[in-house]
C-alpha cells in the first residue's frame, strides 16, 4: 500500500494512507486455503497488536500463537456459538490466541480488544484473512494452552489465506447510530437494522444457509463426476 508523508503544522507527521478503504474491505473469513504463512509476516501481524493503544501504557496483552493441528483441532472442539461448532478454527492455519494480565488491572481486557483490532486490521493490508470468534470454553482453552491463572483470555482469531470471496456485510447508517450533542437526537433503529442484518441472527442465517446449500457432488452439475 502507498504510503506519502505529509508536512503538517503539527509536531506528529501526517500518513496519507486510504485507511477507511482498508478498514472497509475486511471480511470476516471462514474459510482458508491449506498454505502457511510465512512467519516474518507473522511477527508484522504481532508487532501491529503490540502498538495498540493501552491505558497508562500498561499494556497487559498476551499473544499466543497456534499452529499444531492437534492443538487447532482441540481448540475448536470447545469453540461454538450454541450449537453452531466453528469449524473455521480448526481448518485455520494459524490461531491467534488473546489474553490480558488480571493483576495490571480490569481494563485489561479492553486493550487486548484493542490489539486484536490492529492485528485484523493489518493481517488485511497483507493479503490474509481473519475471524474474530468471542463464543468458546475459556476454561478449557486455557487448559489445552496451560496458560496460568492470572491470564484471561478474551478471543481468538482465525488467520490464514481466504478461500471464499466474502461479501460485505450490511451495516447500520450513520444517521441511527451516531448521537450529537445528546442521545436523543438520533434515528430510531428497527429489529432488522440491529439483529437481522448485523446481529447474532444474521449468523444463524449464515449458518442455514451454508447447510442448503448442496455438495458439489450431489447437485445437478456434480452428479456423475469422479
Amino acid at each position: 500500500m502507498e504510503k506519502r508523508i505529509k508536512q503538517t503544522n503539527s509536531s506528529q507527521p501526517y500518513i496519507d494512507v486510504d485507511i477507511l478503504t482498508l478498514l472497509k474491505s475486511r471480511r470476516s473469513i471462514r474459510t482458508y486455503q491449506d498454505k502457511p504463512i510465512p512467519k516474518d509476516l507473522l511477527l508484522q501481524i504481532l508487532e501491529a497488536g503490540r502498538w495498540a493503544p493501552t491505558g497508562a501504557n500498561l499494556q497487559p496483552w498476551h499473544f499466543i500463537v497456534v499452529t499444531d493441528a492437534e492443538t487447532r483441532k482441540r481448540i475448536g472442539e470447545v469453540a461454538r456459538f450454541f450449537f453452531i461448532k466453528f469449524s473455521h478454527v480448526e481448518k485455520a492455519p494459524v490461531v491467534l490466541v488473546l489474553g490480558f494480565d488480571t493483576r495490571k488491572g480490569k481494563y485489561g481486557r479492553y486493550d487486548a480488544t484493542l490489539a486484536g483490532g490492529n492485528m485484523m486490521t493489518m493481517a488485511t493490508s497483507l493479503g490474509l484473512g481473519t475471524c474474530w470468534i468471542g463464543a468458546f470454553d475459556e476454561p478449557k482453552v486455557k487448559e489445552i494452552l496451560e496458560i496460568p491463572e492470572n491470564i484471561e483470555v478474551i478471543g481468538l482469531i482465525t488467520l490464514g489465506y481466504s478461500e471464499e470471496k466474502a461479501e460485505a456485510p450490511p451495516r447500520v447508517e450513520l444517521e441511527k447510530i451516531v448521537h450529537w450533542e445528546s442521545w436523543s437526537n438520533v434515528k430510531k433503529q428497527t429489529f432488522r437494522d440491529g439483529t437481522l442484518r448485523s446481529g447474532p441472527l444474521s449468523l444463524i442465517k449464515k449458518f442455514l444457509r451454508k447447510r442448503r446449500t448442496p455438495h458439489p457432488t450431489l447437485s445437478p452439475k456434480g452428479r456423475g463426476k469422479g
